[in-house]
This record gives structure tokens, sequence and C-alpha cells, in this order.
């Protein structure tokens, strides 16, 4: 009889499960979603378009065209850092919708560009914008009643835009050129536009956590800048890696239309990662779900690395790079959350993500060129060590919180 009763019970534990997973408020996950990642995140997502694209359009070199994404990145990561500290008191809906303006146009500008140097000074200005959407868009995550659960949740839509992009802007590359990719980034930042309508402009319209003890002095306190730093080795690290995916698997036999086929199998398999997070929430904490997940997108970039020869353990290593990269994504951004509920922290979070996928192509490139991929891929490694390292401070200050809290 117990057997039976216990079996009759799976579902229903089962359906609540999933129950327990889906989103708490829509119009906080959907504009959330598409001002950090829908307009502060999207260029990343279609760089290798947008560079290829630019350098056929406009004859650039492959300086040439990587200084302009260097240059836009960067112009994300001083948006972000010069709002951060002020995230608290500023309206984040026309915050983010000022920045999404100011994108669409530069976006839109540039497609009618045809002068390097004006290109230089309009992708910085949209990058800008990008960095008012990403501050805006990553703060709100410190006020939601489980920041944890509307992370995940927002790296899950991050990857479905991302299978969409990969998809639809290689079409427009080929059909259109650069003018095509940039006129289709402001139509789909438009798009997006219209769910940060439903944005909270501050604090006080979503729920609050308890703040830490030293949640005052955010991004200046010691588990701030811990968290800031790691989140920059941890994008350092990926970029790395991501820069020469393509060029790797064209060295171990791999076509364009091949690699095509696996970069997209790999972007449909990235959900499964914040799935996970999604289902799984807090409910083992934080500390294990952050390490596994530093862990595991070190071992995917150090497989990717160390295959340039070896067809089976690259294909491998790629069909695990959205999974892992999206889950530890989505423990990190709640952890940067939990540190501080006025958002300072998680806001200037992103600021220094970018600046890590900004240098990452660099510091590989100039790796590869003394060392080759083998010399990279054991850099990588010490990375991860660094990155673990840094986290454990946050991660300190957070069970220290959890500590102070009435049970």
């Amino acid at each position: 009889m117990n057997s039976e009763a216990n079996a009759m019970r799976a579902p229903g534990r089962i359906t609540q499960f999933f129950l327990d997973a889906r989103p708490d408020d829509w119009g906080l996950l959907l504009s959330a979603s598409a001002s950090a990642y829908g307009v502060g995140l999207l260029a990343m997502l279609v760089l290798p378009f947008m560079i290829g694209a630019t350098m056929s359009g406009l004859g650039l070199d492959e300086a040439q065209a990587g200084f302009l994404g260097t240059v836009e990145f960067l112009g994300v990561t001083v948006a972000s850092l010069i709002v951060a500290p002020f995230i608290g008191r500023l309206p984040r809906r026309n915050l983010a919708l000022a920045g999404a303006a100011l994108a669409i146009v530069g976006n839109g500008l540039s497609a009618m560009q045809s002068s390097y140097e004006t290109l230089l000074f309009i992708r910085a200005a949209v990058g800008f914008g990008c960095g008012l959407a990403l501050a805006a868009g990553n703060a709100t995550v410190a006020n939601a009643e489980n920041p944890e659960k509307l992370a995940a949740q927002m790296s899950m839509l991050f990857v479905v835009l991302m299978v969409v992009t990969m998809t639809s802007f290689a079409h427009v590359s080929d059909l259109w050129s650069f003018k095509g990719v940039y006129g289709a980034l402001a139509v789909c930042m438009l798009v997006m536009a219209l769910f940060i309508f439903r944005l909270p402009q501050g604090t006080g319209q979503v729920h609050s956590t308890v703040e830490h003890p030293h949640a005052h002095r955010g991004i200046l306190s010691i588990s701030g800048m811990f968290m800031l730093f790691a989140m920059f080795a941890f994008a350092l690290r990926d970029t790395m890696m991501w820069a020469f995916a393509e060029r790797i698997g064209n060295g171990v036999g791999y076509g364009p239309d091949d690699l095509g086929m696996l970069f997209s199998v790999q972007a449909v398999i990235g959900i499964v990662g914040p799935l996970i997070a999604t289902l799984v929430g807090s409910r083992y904490g934080l500390r294990l779900p952050v390490l596994l997940g530093i862990v595991l997108t070190g071992m995917v970039t150090f497989t990717i690395l160390q295959s340039s020869k070896a067809l089976v353990p690259y294909s491998v290593g790629v069909l695990f790079i959205s999974g892992t990269y999206f889950y530890a994504l989505s423990y990190l951004t709640a952890l940067a959350a939990e540190l501080d509920t006025q958002g300072r922290i998680v806001a200037a979070s992103g600021g220094f993500l970018v600046a890590g996928v900004a240098f990452g192509p660099a510091v590989s490139g100039a790796l590869i060129v003394r060392g080759g991929y083998e010399l990279s891929s054991w850099v990588n490694v010490a990375i991860v060590a660094v990155t673990l390292l840094l986290i454990l401070v946050p991660l300190s200050a957070v069970g220290r919180k959890a500590d102070a809290l009435p049970h």
C-alpha cells in the first residue's frame, strides 16, 4: 500500500516541481530580459555576422573590423559602470528606454555609413546606449522575490534569442551585407523596446530581499569588487575560446555548412543549462551551483582549445558551450543580485562581463601566436582557478547574509 501511495503522489510532486519553475511575473521577466539581453547584449550574439559583413562591405581588414567590436563593447562597459552606483535611485524604465532609443538610432545610422571613422564613433554611441539598457535590466534582478529563478529564466530567453539570431542574421548578412545586419539590429531592438515599457521604474515596484551586512557599500565593498572581477575573468576565459571556435573547427576538418549546423545545434541544446537552473533554483543554495558552473565552463573551453586536431572532442565540446555558459551565467547573475538589493553590483557586473568579452580575443590571439592553442588552453585553466578564488569572497558574503536571516 505504501509503495502504491508513493507512486500516486510522485506525479503530484513532479507536477509541482515544474509549476514552481513558472515565471512569478511574466511582465517583469520579459521586460528585464528585453532590456538586459534583447538590447544590452544583442550585439554580442551577432558579432560574427557583424564583423564579417562589415569587412566585406567596407573592405576592412581583421584588425579594423575587430576594433569596431571592441569600441562598441567598451561603450557598453563605460555606460554600465557610470550608472551602476546610482541605479537604486534612477528611473530604470526611462533609463532603459533612453538607451534603447540611442542604440536603435545608432544602428539605423550605421546602416547608412560608408566611412569607417564615422562608423567607429556611431558604434561607440550604440554601445553606450546598450550599456544603459543592460544596467537597468540586470538591476531589476536584485529586487525580484526569487533572484535565482528570475536570472535563470532570463538566461533561458537569452538562449532562445541566440537560436533565432544565429539563423536569421546569417541570411540577412548574405543578402544585404553590413547594412542589413545593422538594420536588422535596429528592428530587433525596436521590438524589444515594446517590452521594456513594463520594466519597473525603481525598487519599490518589485519584491525586496534582505540586505547583506555590507550592502550599503555596494560596488566598493570587498565582496562587490571580487564579484565584478570574477565576472570579468569568467567572460575573458569564455571569449578566449569563442573567438577562435570557428577557426579550430576548420582545422579539424569541418566546412562552413557543417560548422553552421554544429553551432545551431549547440545553441538549441543550450537551453538545457538555464532550464536546469530554473528548475533547481536556490534549492541547494548558491555555492555549489556557482562553483560547478565555473568548473564546467572551464572544462568545455579547455576541451575545445585542446582539440585543434581532434574532431570528436572538438564536436562534443562545442555542443556543451551554451548549456554550461548560460547555466553558470544564471547563477553568477543571481549571486551579484543577492549581494546588493539596490542592484548596483549586478548592474556593474554586466559592464565587467562585456569588458571580458572585449579583451578575450586579444588575449587569446596573443597567446596563440606565442604558443599555439596548447598555451591558450593552459592559461584557460589558470583563469578558471583565479575565477574560483575570486568568487569565494561574494559567496561567503551571501552565506553570512543567509545566517543572519531569522529561522
